[in-house]
């Protein structure tokens, strides 16, 4: 009786390993590749955090050995609805969180805490001041991904050669945004040493820009649109009310060159969601943790002219920046 019921025991150890390898296996597609589910949160729309989730997705899709299942939610700028999808895709038990922002990576972080869940941050200026990671060099916990901190003494040399007699910039930010805050403050630093004195303005909603736009134009040489997204999404504005009197404005990225700017010395926003699939397939293909992934910041930059612009304003592009610049036609 003993050996019959080790026997049906043996056998029903065995039968239980082999439902196990079964569930497994299911994570594979029939040509047997894994495939991961991959939750990206953007916090709204407009054409820089759109080229830095285009950038994942294009770097993933060139990836043969495994598959990626990609779910893009937008939180059309609002964060109790970043916070909302964050949780929802932890409900859904997703491999990998990508968020797109500050707002949108704070909700990611916040959501993930006590999982296993891991998130790739991009368009954050400083995940430190976030406080998404624990340092640049060492995340640590389960989050690492890519800084968008623009080269802002590279952008203040840009402009001082535009501009030789200039003496003030004008600057609007998103109060409730740590980016915005965190790069003023960044830029205000650097100013003296090109001669510039920094004017300021910080803005709560995107329907109060064109009038911070309006007030700076009269008071200012020139504007410069930091990589703020409530400011990015409403560069139009700005160049409207700048424009109108003959007060550039240069930016930290391409994506609006065609919305009225003069120049940007840009990073792409394209490559460092390239830079950040290339950490989320080494996260969920080769098994390296988040936190021990150092964050990656932008490796190199294009300078954009508007000439079309330029002519506009009465501006003559300096033959130092013509050599290298990729024009810009509207």
């Amino acid at each position: 009786m003993k050996k019959k019921l080790l026997g049906g025991l043996a056998l029903a150890l065995l039968l239980a390993g082999c439902g196990n390898s079964g569930d497994s296996d299911k994570e594979k597609t029939d040509d047997g590749k894994k495939t991961y589910k991959i939750g990206i949160i953007q916090q709204m729309e407009h054409p820089a955090l759109d080229s830095a989730r285009e950038g994942l997705e294009k770097y993933l899709k060139g990836k043969s050995d495994a598959k990626f299942e990609i779910t893009v939610k937008n939180a059309q700028g609002d964060n109790g609805t970043a916070d909302t999808i964050a949780k929802q895709f932890v409900s859904d038990d997703v491999d990998l969180i990508y968020s797109i922002a500050t707002n949108a990576s704070q909700a990611a972080v916040n959501a993930t805490g006590g999982t296993d869940i891991p998130v790739v941050f991009n368009a954050v200026t400083d995940g430190v001041e976030a406080k998404l990671v624990t340092s640049n060099e060492k995340p640590g916990g389960n989050v690492t991904g890519v800084s968008d901190a623009a080269p802002l003494e590279k952008q203040l040399e840009m402009i001082r050669e535009f501009l030789p007699e200039a003496k003030k910039i004008g600057m609007i930010y998103n109060i409730g945004e740590v980016n915005g805050k965190l790069q003023v403050k960044q830029v205000e630093k650097l100013a003296s040493k090109y001669n510039f004195k920094i004017v300021k303005k910080g803005v709560s909603a995107t329907t109060e820009i064109a009038t911070a736009a309006e007030q700076l134009a009269g008071d200012v040489d020139c504007i410069y649109n930091i990589t703020d997204n409530m400011v990015v999404s409403a560069t139009a504005s700005i160049t409207d009310k700048a424009n109108a009197k003959n007060i550039p404005v240069f930016a930290a990225e391409d994506g609006q060159m065609k919305a009225g700017l003069l120049a940007s010395d840009s990073i792409s926003y394209e490559k460092l969601g390239e830079q950040a699939g290339s950490v989320a397939y080494d996260i969920l293909v080769n098994g390296k943790k988040a936190g021990d992934i150092p964050v990656e910041t932008a490796k190199d930059t294009t300078l954009y002219i508007n000439k079309k612009v330029a002519e506009q304003l009465g501006i003559k592009i300096p033959d130092s920046l013509a050599e290298r610049a990729t024009f810009v036609e509207e």
